[in-house]
């Protein structure tokens, strides 16, 4: 099985959605996928929205092993619900993921990459400790994407994580603004990384089918196998 991370420059970016998307692509695709997401907090939404995109019947306490009430930072939350975070139900999900012999298990970040789960583990970490082999770097098109996507690929160099590519994904429909047409050419050349293309607006409850059509269009796909 081979695990596919998908992080984020920052939250709010539309990583479930583009999660999702890939998911819905691969099982298009003929794939067998499977979806974790580690950390959540503020809600299991995202969780929900990735086993609805790949079919799947795993237990949502396996794909969403640590689950937080408050929408703020993991340490955070943690301590205002007075729990402690404990990374070994995240090693559990994965022992239980080789097991159901998946092709492919996505598996999205929570918020961006220096997102502190505890004080010495940030979501960074995770890659590693998910012994994903490949990463894919998500980051809002418009205004703001060049320093998010600059300093999140400095973080995952620093940690010798070398991303497959950059997706930029749209956040509101219409024609594309000068940022989202010139941001891809910019972080290419100073970021030294690939853009994977630009994925359209959708509404969350987009129908999968409707997901993986417009990934399929729109994202180099080839990257992700």
């Amino acid at each position: 099985m081979e695990a596919i991370f998908v992080a984020g420059t920052d939250t709010g970016v539309g990583k479930t959605v583009v999660a999702g998307a890939l998911v819905s692509a691969l099982k298009f695709k003929g794939y067998r996928v499977g979806v974790m997401k580690p950390v959540s907090c503020g809600g299991q939404e995202d969780a929900l929205f990735l086993i609805r995109c790949a079919g799947a019947s795993d237990p949502l306490e396996i794909v969403n092993p640590i689950a937080l009430q408050f929408p703020f930072s993991p340490n955070i939350a943690a301590s205002f619900e007075k729990k402690k975070i404990d990374l070994k139900k995240i090693d559990a999900s994965l022992r239980f993921f080789k097991q159901k012999k998946y092709d492919i298990l996505v598996v999205e970040g929570c918020g961006g990459l220096l997102v502190p789960i505890t004080e010495r583990f940030w979501a960074v970490d995770l890659i590693g400790r998910l012994r994903a082999k490949k990463t894919v770097l998500v980051s809002r098109s418009g205004l703001g994407a060049i320093n998010h996507s600059l300093l999140s690929l400095e973080a995952l160099r620093a940690r010798n994580i070398r991303p497959v590519g950059i997706l930029f994904n749209r956040t509101s429909g219409g024609k594309l603004s000068i940022p989202e047409q010139t941001n891809p050419g910019v972080i290419r050349k100073l970021g030294r990384v690939k853009p994977l293309g630009m994925f359209p607006f959708v509404k969350i409850d987009c129908r999968t089918d409707c997901l993986a059509k417009a990934f399929l269009k729109h994202i180099d796909f080839k990257f992700f196998l």
